[in-house]
């Protein structure tokens, strides 16, 4: 049983939750209680008043690489199991978006509800902002119990608690009813069996004024513990019993604040022969509109949130980029589909023009047409400041009505920071859409702009929820097929690149079944297990990653050599594949024309770069094929020095001993090196600045042309600029000056 129990703040729902636990445990029952408030003092009449470790406190204190969740576990009385989420102090910060990421931290540490016959959920009930309706959503609250006393301000707090049910509940049924905390007399509690009457929800216990509980709390013990046979502690144990026994449930029906006051303040009997206006929420009212039909978007295949992480989340790094745009940016890869942003127009605008990018790069300098990128198919519900402040589930909702009007194939959600930090519920969106058109899939992809991650977790995101819940698990693979994974689309070169590998394939006979996820198709990713071999573009921490979930999920072959850049590795990578579909002799019929093409294209630069000392900083940690390209050209490699950043961590070498290297190498050390190996041609990321000699400098692109050629099209670049000046004629000129 999930149970939720909301009220007031200082109305007492702690303590009787804490002892409703007590007296479950004391019936043999496997419990565990989520203190669900800022305060975090849910559990600790069962901890013996220790004050423990909240999970956003270990979530902002520990690295997600070292996380666990029995750190946020705590065993109390009878072996109940307690966590608190926690919140920030009075004044700063927002409450109800700890919530929510405490309960995505359960989610992805793999909280298993399964253990417990018990879980009960202790939440405040004074605000209903989004993140407070947590433990109403995916199930994690079937039932909810309200606590309220006697006071005006308690009663409505609890029909705002109805309101707030009715907005988020996806089941008609969830509400048990009332739990009366008595604060004053028998003619004062009439006030709350009018509001019962009137909302249609029983007072199934009534919990009397008593100096007991005050007595147990100075003990730090529950009532059940300190005094096992006071009749409070009898209570419990009925309400316990209760609990099991009475399963009937009620529809959330909350009133309006006028009807309120008339029945509760004014002391108007609530009957048949008067009317009663009860709150109807437009979200609820909308959702009625076809009970009952099937969501496309909970089909059998949907992936939960991913626990696979990016390597700047992993090492808390700052981020690098918004995980919204990295999912934006790989949804709009996927032909028929259509990406919808619930966000502000800006945060849309802002991935539209870093999608953009890349492909009128494409254009300009590849001459390559990328009509995903030139044209995206996204919409944004267009959030302002009244969405933010009252939330936008209208609006997303008309958005997606907009979407599935086109009939796409499909539709992706994607929440920016805004809907992140208000908690709106994309899912309730979809819901509904999705029962007014279960043809048409609608998938949310878990962003909430970078509150989620950076743009890599974003692209993750977008592959494993969105793109991997298209695939069929039921397909065969196809003997000559194989598919690409972890492309980057980014950059410039990706058109050109899969070009070089798809016609080395051709020359085995083999063809692409599915690029994962590049300019792709809905169709091509259901079919995506036809194909037999899996290569990845690129084995970095995100190539890594995706190899992970894919062989995780699927339990699929992947060729253990990424895209190959220079001849060594093109060799190595062409001999792999030949042997996993019995193609030697193609292959070396293959490799040996592009052996002897390289040797006569090797020669012209040879002569220009031979002797030259080359100097290599960066943040790529695959290096080899820089190295093979300048060991060709019998230049000496006098140091490589390897930056710690977001895009792997593991370097490695075939070249052990013939050059210097640092990992981690701090880049305040770069103007005594160069001083100290004096290279005639450094080699970094970004074009350097400020050096403190003169030489030339050259850029390691993020992604190098592949194919046994891609190394020699680098040396063109190094002996082209080797022939010029170190220092253009101008600037000779301003030291005469200086």
């Amino acid at each position: 049983m999930r149970i939720a129990i909301y009220g007031k703040g200082g109305i007492g729902k702690s303590t009787i939750t804490a002892n409703l636990a007590a007296a479950l445990a004391e019936r043999g029952k496997r419990v565990l209680q989520i203190g669900c408030d800022p305060k975090h003092d849910s559990t600790r009449l069962l901890l013996n008043g220790k004050r423990v470790m909240t999970a956003l406190d270990y979530l902002r204190d520990v690295p997600p690489v070292m996380q666990r969740l029995s750190e946020v576990l705590h065993t109390g009385y009878k072996g109940v199991v307690c966590a608190e989420a926690g919140g920030p102090e009075p004044g700063v910060g927002c409450a109800g978006r700890g919530i929510l990421s405490t309960f995505a931290f359960f989610e992805r540490l793999g909280l298993k509800t399964e253990d417990f016959d018990v879980i009960l959920y202790d939440v405040l009930g004074d605000v209903v902002c989004g993140g407070f309706a947590v433990p109403l959503r995916k199930g994690f609250a079937e039932i909810v119990y309200i606590v309220t006393s006697e006071e005006f301000m308690s009663i409505y707090a609890a029909n705002n608690i109805l309101r707030g049910v009715q907005n988020f509940d996806e089941s008609p049924y969830r509400i048990a009813g009332l739990i009366l905390n008595s604060r004053g007399e028998a003619e004062d509690q009439k006030k709350v069996y009018r509001f019962s009457k009137a909302a249609r929800l029983p007072v199934k216990y009534t919990i009397q004024r008593s100096s007991l509980f005050r007595k147990a709390e100075e003990l730090d013990k529950t009532v059940v513990e300190a005094f096992p046979e006071s009749s409070e502690t009898k209570l419990f144990q009925t309400m316990a019993r209760g609990f099991f026994d009475d399963n009937k449930l009620f529809p959330a029906l909350p009133l309006e604040e006028e009807a309120l006051e008339r029945i509760v303040l004014k002391g108007e009997q609530p009957d048949k022969d008067k009317k009663i206006v009860h709150h109807v929420s437009g979200i609820k009212s909308k959702e009625k509109e076809k009970p009952g039909a099937p969501s496309a978007s909970d089909q059998e295949n949907r992936l939960p949130a991913s626990t696979f992480l990016s390597k700047s989340m992993l090492c808390r790094e700052p981020l690098h980029g918004c995980a919204f745009t990295g999912a934006i940016c790989t949804t709009t890869q996927i032909n028929g589909s259509i990406s919808v942003a619930h966000g502000p127009r800006s945060c849309s605008q802002i991935a539209c023009q870093t999608i953009l990018a890349g492909g009128l790069r494409a254009l300009y300098q590849k001459n390559v047409i990328i009509p995903e990128q030139l044209f995206p198919s996204m919409l944004s519900s267009d959030m302002n400041e009244n969405v933010v402040i009252y939330g936008g589930m209208d609006d997303l909702t008309e958005k997606l009505r907009q979407a599935v009007a086109a009939k796409p194939q499909a539709v992706f959600v994607l929440t920016t920071c805004p809907a992140g930090v208000i908690g709106d519920d994309a899912e309730s969106a979809i819901r509904i859409i999705s029962a007014e058109h279960p043809e048409i899939p609608v998938i949310p992809v878990t962003t909430d702009g970078n509150i989620r991650g950076d743009y890599m977790q974003g692209v993750l995101n977008a592959c494993m929820e969105g793109a991997g819940s298209f695939i069929d698990p039921c397909c065969k693979p196809e003997y000559d097929l194989v598919n690409i994974i972890a492309e980057k689309n980014i950059a410039n070169n990706a058109e050109t690149n899969f070009a070089v590998i798809s016609n080395l394939l051709n020359e085995l006979g083999i063809s692409v079944n599915c690029r994962f996820v590049r300019r792709t198709s809905i169709e091509a990713l259901r079919g995506f297990l036809k194909g037999r071999l899996n290569l990845p573009a690129f084995n970095d921490h995100f190539g890594r990653v995706l190899i992970n979930f894919l062989q995780e999920r699927f339990q699929i072959s992947f060729a253990q050599n990424a895209f190959p850049v220079g001849f060594y590795e093109s060799e190595r990578w062409l001999n792999e594949i030949a042997v996993f579909f019995e193609k030697e002799t193609e292959a070396e019929r293959v490799i040996g024309l592009f052996r002897k093409e390289y040797r006569e294209r090797m020669e012209p630069f040879r002569k220009a770069l031979e002797g030259k000392r080359i100097m290599i900083i960066t943040y790529i940690h695959d290096t080899d094929w820089i190295l093979e390209t300048a060991f060709d050209m019998g230049m000496e490699v006098v140091k490589v020095c390897i930056l710690n950043y977001s895009q792997d961590n593991l370097f490695r070498t075939r070249y052990p001993g013939r050059f210097e290297v640092e990992t981690n190498y701090p880049p305040q050390k770069r103007d005594d090196d160069l001083r100290r190996l004096k290279p005639n041609l450094l080699l970094c990321n970004y074009t350097p600045q400020d050096l403190p000699l003169a030489l030339h400098a050259d850029t390691i692109p993020l992604c190098p042309d592949v194919g046994f050629y891609g190394g020699l099209a680098f040396a063109g670049r190094w002996a082209a600029l080797l022939k010029s000046p170190v220092k253009e004629g101008w600037k000779y000129e301003s030291e005469k000056f200086a």
